[in-house]
């Protein structure tokens, strides 16, 4: 079988591998997850979740999607900390003055948290990004099966398509995991937003001092963070935090700077811009 993915320069990707892996069902999306999600799910919502969930766990028999290969997990861990940014995205969607909403989900990996959002706002329109390439032909995969036509998985680096016409300022939400520090998320994803836009990044509870430094690296940036809420969370769960950085001017042109320096060299560190 040979799965299809995007590149920044528009090219398909192909990743061939033989026959398709088996996909085997777990059953239906759990009680569990559908009381403890902030969103109501419709039953079309659920049984797409239920099916990627299968999809993710069948396909990482092949491909490197995920560590965590439990039914149970897929559904607390990964679709959970995704649905948790949903009232925030919602608060955005009130905003749009009847505009329809571009999404990028910046290093998407097996597609989060930007897939599971982009089931439940099927009116946003998601670009998933992430450098490797097998991860974005699965995304491809799992776009076609759940019939999201609101989904567009993207080979690159965000260095690179920060510094693209076709992308940059072209969207109105970016996302991305805390993979990376808030400077550094900040270079990645606020070239991207139109002015107006905005990006929202889990990050852990204890973050006072990464804030700080968040906050000089926006000011160079063209962004102000508006907030760092808790995350509401079950007794039993980490607590965690959702930044949300509002594009309020033009991000300098000399950002991104080129792969790998927003991570090695933040801005707003005491050493950095």
């Amino acid at each position: 079988m040979t799965v299809r993915g995007t590149t920044s320069q528009g090219k398909e990707r192909r990743v061939a591998g033989g026959p398709a892996p088996v996909i085997v069902p777990h059953g239906p999306l759990s009680a569990q997850l559908r009381e403890s999600a902030p969103v109501a799910l419709t039953d079309l919502q659920a049984e797409q979740l239920a099916r990627y969930r299968d999809l993710l766990l069948g396909w990482n028999e092949r491909v490197n999607l995920t560590a965590i290969t439990d039914p149970v997990a897929v559904e607390q861990v990964l679709f959970l900390d995704a649905l948790r940014m949903a009232p925030a995205i919602t608060e955005a969607l009130e905003h749009r003055h009847g505009r329809a909403l571009q999404a990028i989900d910046i290093g998407t990996g097996a597609g989060f948290p930007g897939l599971p959002l982009a089931i439940v706002f099927p009116n946003v329109s998601f670009t998933l990004l992430d450098a490797t390439n097998k991860k974005v032909a699965f995304l491809g995969e799992v776009a076609r099966d759940l019939g999201l036509t609101n989904v567009t998985p993207l080979h690159g680096r965000a260095e690179e398509i920060g510094q693209d016409a076709a992308y940059r300022e072209r969207f109105d939400l970016a996302m991305a995991r805390a993979v990376s520090s808030l400077p550094a998320l900040a270079e990645l994803a606020l070239p991207l937003l139109r002015e107006g836009g905005r990006a929202f990044f889990p990050k852990s509870a204890e973050i006072e001092a990464e804030l700080n430094e968040g906050q000089r690296a926006a000011n160079v940036l063209g962004g102000r963070i508006a907030s760092a809420r808790i995350v509401p969370a079950g007794t039993d769960e980490k607590v965690t935090r959702l930044v949300i950085v509002d594009k309020i001017a033009a991000t300098p042109n000399r950002f991104p700077r080129r792969a790998g320096l927003p991570a090695r060299e933040p801005l707003g560190r005491d050493s950095g811009i």
